[in-house]
C-alpha cells in the first residue's frame, strides 16, 4: 500500500472532531488505519508541540546528550509499537515495522516537526480495535479509518472513546467480479486496452492467414 498502501487509500470514515492546529503543550498522536483484504496498516503521526519538546527529549534523548542517534530513534519507535495495540477479532495482533521517519530537531522545536512511524498485520477479521497507550498524560489523540475505494469496503458498528485514544468497528468486503465477468465487462473496449499498433498487428497477421490458406488451395487443387 508505491512506499505504502496508505499513499493509495481514500477516506472511508471522517473524523469526529477536526485535526486543525495542535495546542502548543500538546504531543498530537494521529493514526491512520488502513484496512485492505490483505492486511491492515497503521500510520502514527506524532507532532510536539513547541512547549512540550524538551518533555519529548526526556523520553527520547536517553543519554541526555541534545541529540537523537540512530539508536535512540530505534528504541523510541519500538517503544511505540509496544504502546499501541491492534486487536482483530478479539484476538491480539502481530504489528511489525514498516518504516518510521524523524524530522530534524529543529523542526521538532519548532513545533513543524512530525514522527511517522509506520505498522503492518497480516491479520484479517470480520472486526478490529486500536488503542494507542503511549504517553497518555501530555498527548492529545486522532483516530481515522482509511480504504482503498475500489476495495468494496463496508464499515458496520462502530465506537470511539472520547479522547480517539482508541477506535473499533466491524468490517467486510464485498464479493470481487470473476474475472470472466471482468473480462465480458471490458470487451467493447478491448482495442483501447490492448493499443491500436497490436491490433493493427493483428489483424495483418490474419490477411496473411487467409492468403496463405487460399494459396494453399491452388496449389494441392
Amino acid at each position: 500500500m508505491g512506499k505504502s498502501a496508505l499513499l493509495a487509500l481514500s477516506l472511508a470514515l471522517g473524523l469526529v472532531r477536526p485535526a486543525g492546529a495542535h495546542r502548543l503543550d500538546e504531543y498530537l498522536q494521529a493514526t491512520l488505519i488502513g484496512v485492505t483484504r490483505e492486511g491492515i496498516e497503521l500510520e502514527i503521526q506524532l507532532t510536539p508541540g513547541v512547549a512540550i519538546m524538551p518533555v519529548i527529549m526526556t523520553v527520547i534523548d536517553r543519554d541526555r546528550d541534545g541529540r537523537i542517534s540512530p539508536g535512540e530513534v530505534r528504541a523510541y519507535v519500538d517503544r511505540v509499537a509496544r504502546e499501541v495495540e491492534l486487536r482483530v477479532d478479539g484476538v491480539p495482533a502481530p504489528l511489525s515495522l514498516i518504516e518510521s521517519t524523524f524530522p530534524t530537531l529543529e523542526a521538532m522545536r519548532e513545533g513543524v516537526g512530525t514522527i511517522v512511524i509506520k505498522l503492518r498485520t497480516e491479520r484479517t477479521g470480520r472486526a478490529l480495535r486500536f488503542e494507542n497507550r503511549h504517553l497518555p498524560q501530555i498527548s492529545a489523540y486522532l483516530a481515522n479509518c482509511l480504504a482503498d475505494p475500489h476495495a468494496a469496503l463496508a464499515v458496520g458498528r462502530q465506537e470511539r472513546d472520547e479522547a480517539q485514544r482508541s477506535i473499533a468497528f466491524e468490517y467486510s468486503f464485498e464479493p470481487v467480479a470473476s474475472p470472466r465477468a471482468a473480462w465480458i465487462a471490458l470487451e467493447p473496449f478491448w482495442p483501447a486496452a490492448i493499443g491500436l499498433p497490436l491490433v493493427m498487428r493483428m489483424a495483418v497477421l490474419v490477411r496473411r492467414a487467409i492468403r496463405d490458406k487460399r494459396s494453399s488451395k491452388i496449389v494441392t487443387s
